[in-house]
């Protein structure tokens, strides 16, 4: 019998690979891209994202069909609203403080998620959304993959949500902190910015 099963296995091991010369090739072999061996790229929503995994032409994996950010958060930070409107998006968050990641998203920002270290979180296309690093110390490091070819896009803000998404965001960063600590962050971070 177990003649029979290996005979059948024989037979089969071939056809599975009968079209592969139908397969366009790759124009560049697989290789590991290390996070930080790509120069991270300012967004429209206002944090920087690297192209870790390119699909475009001049990418670093040109022709592929999906593609990864290395997405770099700084503490306290309140992204621009803004939606996807061609790919579903899945972040992944790899570093960030104990207090986590907090995603609002919805058409008013009424729904929530924190994400902690490995969590994941999916986006479906089309949902407004921002993200607020609640850490005033310690900036998220994330990973986020799309169903499209690079995450270089102009994702479309959505300015009519800014406030709203200003307004929660401070408030969970005064609820986890306090009124006098995100004060004295904010102060910290304009004598910063000014010099």
């Amino acid at each position: 019998m177990a003649g029979l099963l290996l005979a059948g296995l024989g037979r089969c091991a071939p056809d599975r690979y009968a079209h592969r010369e139908d397969l366009a090739m790759l124009t560049k072999p697989p290789t590991a891209i290390p996070f930080e061996s790509i120069d991270p790229v300012l967004t429209p929503q206002g944090h920087r994202i690297r192209p870790l995994v390119d699909g475009r032409p001049d990418g670093n994996a040109p022709e592929i069909s999906i593609c990864a950010g290395g997405l770099d958060v700084p503490a306290g930070f309140i992204a621009n609203a803004h939606w996807h409107t061609e790919t579903d998006v899945i972040v992944l968050v790899y570093e960030c403080g104990e207090e986590g990641a907090l995603t609002l998203f919805g058409d008013n920002l009424e729904y929530e998620a924190v994400q902690h270290r490995g969590d994941l979180l999916p986006i479906q296309k089309g949902w407004a959304h921002t993200v607020v690093n609640l850490s005033l110390t310690t900036p998220i490091r994330a990973y986020e993959f799309r169903g499209n070819n690079t995450v270089v896009v102009d994702n479309p803000l959505l300015s009519h949500l800014q406030p709203t998404a200003a307004l929660r965001g401070r408030e969970y960063l005064v609820d986890l902190h306090g009124a006098d600590a995100v004060e004295r962050f904010d102060a910290a971070r304009r004598t910063v910015t000014r010099v």
